[in-house]
């Protein structure tokens, strides 16, 4: 009866190993799903595709603000110190380009490179920096 008892626990214990290994697996792929559309949106934004020929009096303030959103979409949103100086990078160069061409244009720059961004984290902290912009008195060069 001891014997049975045993092999009884062992079977058990092994199946439980088998249910936790198989869930593991699962959240495993799941994760790396994830990570792959991630960086597959990631790829969708072309920020370099932006026609910068639009802005002739600003094309370096545009790759300024394109530079700033591709910043913010590799930032660490784990540190506050992070994501202010991202915020604070956003609203300056949108501040420098309307304050070049115009609050129109600056707009139109700033949604042809909001169009791909789909993670709602990153729209919040570039609407944050166009919103700390629109109260700048001048940009800073």
């Amino acid at each position: 009866m001891k014997k049975f008892l045993i092999t009884l626990a062992c079977v058990i214990v092994l199946t439980g190993c088998d249910s936790a290994n198989q869930m593991i697996d699962k959240a495993q792929d799941a994760a790396n799903q994830k990570a792959v559309e991630l960086q597959n949106k990631l790829e969708a934004v072309d920020i370099n595709g932006l026609n910068l020929e639009l802005l002739k009096n600003s094309p370096q303030l545009a790759s300024q603000l394109s530079a700033s959103i591709n910043d913010a979409l590799t930032v660490d949103f784990t540190s506050p110190e992070a994501m202010a100086a991202v915020k604070n990078k956003i609203a300056n160069a949108y501040s420098c380009l309307a304050e070049a061409s115009s609050a129109t244009t600056a707009q139109e720059v700033m949604d042809k490179l909001l169009a791909n961004i789909n993670n709602s984290d990153v729209k919040t902290l570039i609407d944050s920096g166009v919103q700390k912009a629109q109260s700048y008195q001048s940009c800073v060069k």
